[in-house]
Formats: structure tokens, C-alpha cells, sequence
């Protein structure tokens, strides 16, 4: 942090909050008691020391390890264009929050160096499944734009708590816009246009029933939040519980049971040949 001009002969605590007010006074405090505010010599500043304006000092953060994710990342396809791989989970697909280098975005720039794969669509940390990558920003722009346009046929498994009554049935119930509650969304009438359509393929003793889902729309958590809006939420979801109730988690710790939501088969169109692909991955455990 560099010291301004409205701070010159203040302290560096009046300093911090007026620099970074959104943090409240009495963490810069503990901060500072603590001894993480230093010049650039490492020599630690008290919370009553006089600055200057022009001075620089320096935050230290305690070291934070990033959580465990399954890495076993598998290469279904892979040409000149695109790279089409079965996610493992959980793996964060980009860098945030608690994630940077567990991510799948940074291993895959570290194993394609110089490339940079570019996602064009987004599963979920939790979910597994066939997702695809370009190695471009051209082929990107050919690609990408399908999913905007509804053009790219996806089909999921998942498991979910219940029997539907119905073989077939579909959910219409729009979703928000605004990320909530853990970055989540909800169902909202004043929400983005959603369809989802379900078919059962399997009614288990257990109590629960295996079923193919079709996004025709891709809004965040779709498939989640509109089973657990029917009142069948997917087994494992630590976010969208049973009887509606949201829960604390967002991402998995590894040896968690799986989110059994899974992205089975996926149809484009290919940006080098125009011709129509279809990628498949392999059905997990729980789904056979």
C-alpha cells in the first residue's frame, strides 16, 4: 500500500481504513497488533505510527494451503481445434476463492504451455463429465457461440432423492440472474427463461431413481436447482438440500460422497470440419 496525500501525518490505522474501508476498523487493528503491516525492510509498523503520504508499507497474509481436488483429468479427444476431456471432481474449472492452482484452467495451462485451452462451457466443481476446450480464441469463437445459441445437445445422469411419478416430465421454472447464498442461484419468477427435461431410466430400492437430464438452456446450477425445485434434489448436492433448505458448501473436500450429477454425451458443431461431433464420458459408479 502506497500512503495518499489525505493521509499524510495520520496513522497507519486511520491509513488502512481510508485506503480499504470496506474492512472494518477493528480488523486492521488485530492486523496490525498482530505484527503483518511492515515496511519494505520487514520492520513492523504499530497501529499509532505516523505516515507520510508516499510511503509504502506492506500487508502480510498468513500462508493458506489450497484444498485437495481429484486431479485425475482424462483426454477424450484432442486435435488442432479442441480438447475434449472426462472432469473429474471436485475440480474447480477457473481460478477463485480458495482455488487458484487446483483448478483445472491452471493444469491445463501448465500441461499445454504455451497454449492457453480455452473453456467454452462450465461444469460444475462438484460435477464430472465431458466438458470441451479449445486451444484457441478463433476456435472459441466458433464454438462458444453454440452454447449461446442453444445449438450444442447436452445430456446428463443424476441420481436424486425420490421417485418422480412420471417417466417423463420437464421443469419451465426460470432462475436468478444474481448469484445468491455461496455464488448459488434460485428459482425466480423474475428470473432468466430455464428448461430442463428428465426422463427415468431407473427407480432403485434405496429410495432414489436414476434419470437422464436435458439442459435446453444452460443457466448456472440449472439441472441442480430445477430438481430440487420438483423435490428431488440430487444425491450428494451439499448446496441444494431436501425440503428446499440451502446448505453451507459450495465445493467438495476430496473423500466427500460424489455429487451425482454427471455430464454424459455432448453434440457440436466441430470448428474445423462444420461437421456435427458427439463426445461421450463414461457413466461413474453410481450411475451403473
Amino acid at each position: 500500500m502506497n500512503v495518499p496525500e489525505a493521509c499524510d501525518h495520520a496513522t497507519i490505522l486511520d491509513c488502512l481504513c481510508h485506503v480499504m474501508p470496506h474492512i472494518p476498523r477493528e480488523q486492521w487493528l488485530a492486523v496490525c497488533e498482530e505484527g503483518r503491516i511492515v515496511t519494505d525492510d520487514q520492520v513492523i509498523v504499530p497501529a499509532h505510527q505516523i505516515v507520510r503520504a508516499g510511503e509504502r508499507y506492506l500487508h502480510l497474509k498468513p500462508a493458506q494451503r489450497e484444498p485437495d481436488v481429484n486431479a485425475d483429468i482424462r483426454v477424450l479427444f484432442e486435435d488442432e481445434a479442441i480438447i475434449v476431456l472426462n472432469k473429474p471432481a471436485p475440480l474447480p474449472v477457473h481460478v477463485g476463492g480458495r482455488f487458484n492452482r487446483n483448478t483445472l484452467q491452471y493444469i491445463l495451462n501448465t500441461v499445454w504451455h504455451p497454449l492457453k485451452p480455452r473453456s467454452v462451457h462450465r461444469l460444475d466443481a462438484n460435477t464430472t463429465g465431458v466438458t470441451v476446450l479449445c486451444k484457441t480464441r478463433h476456435f472459441a469463437s466458433f464454438v462458444q457461440p453454440q452454447f449461446e445459441r442453444g445449438e450444442v445437445e447436452k445430456l446428463y445422469l443424476a441420481r436424486v432423492k425420490g421417485h418422480p411419478p412420471q417417466d417423463v416430465f420437464a421443469c419451465d421454472a426460470p432462475i436468478s440472474g444474481e448469484a445468491g447464498k455461496l455464488g448459488g442461484r434460485s428459482v425466480d419468477a423474475e428470473g432468466q427463461e430455464a428448461r430442463t427435461e428428465f426422463r427415468v431410466l431407473r427407480r432403485d430400492a434405496d429410495g432414489t431413481a436414476l434419470l437422464e437430464a436435458r439442459p435446453l438452456t444452460g443457466r448456472t446450477n440449472q439441472i441442480r436447482i430445477h430438481l430440487w425445485h420438483l423435490g428431488f434434489p440430487i444425491v450428494g448436492d451439499a448446496a441444494y438440500l431436501a425440503d428446499g433448505q440451502v446448505g453451507e458448501t459450495q465445493t467438495l473436500a476430496v473423500g466427500d460422497p460424489p455429487l451425482c450429477l454427471h455430464a454424459l454425451r455432448i453434440t457440436f458443431t466441430h470448428p474445423l470440419t462444420k461437421e456435427r461431433v458427439t463426445f461421450e464420458a463414461e457413466p461413474p459408479e453410481w450411475a451403473k
